[in-house]
């Protein structure tokens, strides 16, 4: 392939004391800049949640479970209570709160968000205090994406081909709309992971959405025929290096197997939200990552077929639509489908085609 291997670090390299303060100085009016923007883009789509529910999402502060607490709050009127944990120093998380707590307050909306381990017990009790008595009932988002972007020892370390892209210092996320940013094509090393790193993995992306089911059920906030449990999921492929073959793979696999123990005890709907690659602070840090949503995202943009997370986040209110899904909503199809031409441009790019290759994400269109 004759590319030369780069590290990468975390948040594509930022200076850590300019991020820190960047994000104070500029954190709370880019977070309320941002929700201003996309505001008056949010429309109702018609979701079936009864004014005494709510809408509880784990993790994904800074995502596409961001993004769909905007529509749950200000598209559908919900009622959202989220459980995150973020560095109110390093990381932008706080200040999204804060704008969509302003932002909900203005137009007498519930936003409600807990700065949290989302897998400890007192985390739960906490929360569950909150919402008894306040609501009847209870949807479950789990988004969680804290795990090892490692692989298993039994298929060893490798390299895979990645893109080294600046990320925005504030908002935290790959600046991959910006020609500039696209520093090198290269090649980055995936390492093994330790019995710590996957026991943690499967705890937090494997058995949370059953940490919390079992004590709202007990709490009587899981209402059977009514309630939504649901994981943010990623179809990868069983040949992907990093994904297939290591924590993030196997944590996928206990989660799925929980959700149907959920769905056996409680009565209730589980389904799997299966999304595209898409450019967030997660998918900046798995080796191979934003190769996979450049590639892909310049293969949708040239078919009409591209979703930015703000179309995604709308489309997943088909959760609580008629004909309401039982098993998974599928919100990739046009990304399977344009994996096997992925993979025929990986294959055949190098560092000449870099980065005019990715030419559609550059055209002032959001992703």
């Amino acid at each position: 392939m004759g590319l030369e291997i780069f590290k990468k670090l975390p948040l594509g390299g930022v200076d850590r004391r300019a991020l820190v303060s960047q994000l104070a100085e500029k954190g709370a009016v880019v977070a309320r800049d941002l929700l201003g923007r996309q505001l008056p883009r949010v429309k109702p789509r018609g979701a079936r949640i009864a004014a005494d529910t709510a809408v509880l999402i784990l993790g994904g502060s800074n995502g596409i479970t961001r993004q769909l607490a905007v529509q749950l709050l200000f598209g559908e009127r919900a009622a959202v209570f989220g459980v995150h944990y973020d560095s109110e120093k390093m990381q932008i998380g706080g200040h999204h709160v804060a704008a969509l707590r302003e932002a909900a307050a203005s137009e007498g909306l519930v936003c409600e968000y807990f700065n949290r381990d989302a897998t400890r017990e007192d985390t739960i009790a906490e929360v569950i205090g909150e919402l008894k008595g306040r609501f009847r009932a209870v949807h479950l988002i789990n988004g969680i994406a804290a795990g090892a972007t490692k692989r298993y020892a039994q298929h060893g370390p490798t390299t895979v081909m990645d893109v080294d892209v600046a990320f925005d210092p504030v908002l935290q996320v790959p600046d991959a709309a910006n020609a500039a940013a696209y520093r090198k094509l290269g090649l980055v090393e995936v390492e093994v992971a330790t019995d710590l790193e996957i026991e943690r993995t499967n705890k937090f992306m494997g058995t949370s959405s059953l940490l919390w089911a079992a004590p709202l059920a007990a709490a009587g906030l899981i209402a059977p025929g009514e309630s939504v449990v649901a994981f943010c999921d990623y179809d990868y492929e069983a040949e992907d290096p990093v994904y297939a073959m290591g924590p993030l793979a196997g944590a996928k696999v206990i989660q799925r197997e929980t959700m149907q123990q959920i769905r056996e005890r409680f009565g209730v709907r589980t389904v799997r939200l299966c999304y595209p690659a898409v450019c967030t602070t997660a998918l900046g840090a798995i080796p191979g990552g934003l190769a996979m949503f450049a590639i892909s995202a310049q293969i949708l943009k040239e078919r009409g077929e591209y979703q930015t997370i703000e179309q995604l986040a709308a489309a997943t209110i088909d959760l609580w639509r008629e004909p309401y899904p039982e098993t998974e909503l599928r919100l990739d199809e046009a990304y399977q489908r344009c994996l096997p031409e992925w993979h025929r441009r990986k294959d055949a790019l190098t560092s000449e085609d870099f980065p005019a290759c990715f030419s559609k994400l550059f055209d002032g269109s959001p992703l």
